[in-house]
């Protein structure tokens, strides 16, 4: 079977694909995924010297984005972006806290989540869930900024994607994992960066 390297991307500037860039940085990775509160120059950057996709979905901090989307990358948030036969939805944002962009309720998400219903219909479901916020009661915060959604769950229970990925939750908030389970989901913490094998489909298996 095949498959693909991945790139994931969240919450903080790593210096290897900035500052400390070299022509091999991103030898072998095949797609590169930001979910959220990172700089637009940033990924702009790492778009200008990847040979391939930057998809992102907007975090809580990300408050430039509407007036000024990293050029060069693919905003995925409320979308299904089809990659090599992956389905990769994207669902930006964080619970409510304080009135800023990209934040939301949970009723709000359950919203944003129902008007995507004619694309799960469209494209048969999901491979890859693209957040910024985490699920409601898996290792997310106590606070209400960290609190996961309730909706990401039952989009999980509902679908069964290989993978969710997310960010907001620092792994050094205490101890969080890198990677765990929802239900038989895979999930990882893209906090900072980690590179995941993905199998890809068989063609035609979409």
């Amino acid at each position: 079977m095949k498959s693909a390297k991945i790139l994931l991307l969240s919450d903080e500037v790593v210096p290897q694909y900035f500052r400390l860039w070299t022509p091999k940085t991103f030898e072998g990775i095949d797609l590169i995924i930001s979910c959220g509160d990172l700089p637009a120059s940033y990924l702009e950057f790492i778009a200008d010297r990847f040979d391939g996709y930057v998809l992102y979905v907007p975090g809580n901090h990300d408050l430039g984005y509407t007036s000024h989307p990293p050029l060069g990358c693919v905003d995925i948030d409320e979308k299904i972006f089809v990659w090599k036969g992956l389905r990769i939805l994207g669902l930006g944002g964080s619970m409510f806290y304080n009135g800023g962009p990209h934040q939301y309720s949970n009723k709000e998400m359950d919203r944003r989540i129902r008007k995507l219903w004619p694309l799960f219909w469209k494209h048969g479901g999901f491979d890859i869930l693209v957040t910024h916020a985490p699920a409601a009661g898996h290792y997310d915060g106590k606070d209400p900024c960290h609190t996961g959604f309730e909706g990401f769950g039952r989009l999980i229970e509902r679908y069964h994607p290989q993978f969710f990925f997310h960010g907001h939750i620092h792994l050094n908030y205490g101890d969080y994992p890198r990677r765990y389970v929802i239900d038989q989901t895979a999930v990882i913490n893209a906090y900072k960066s980690y590179i995941v094998t993905v199998p890809l489909p068989e063609e035609g298996e979409k």
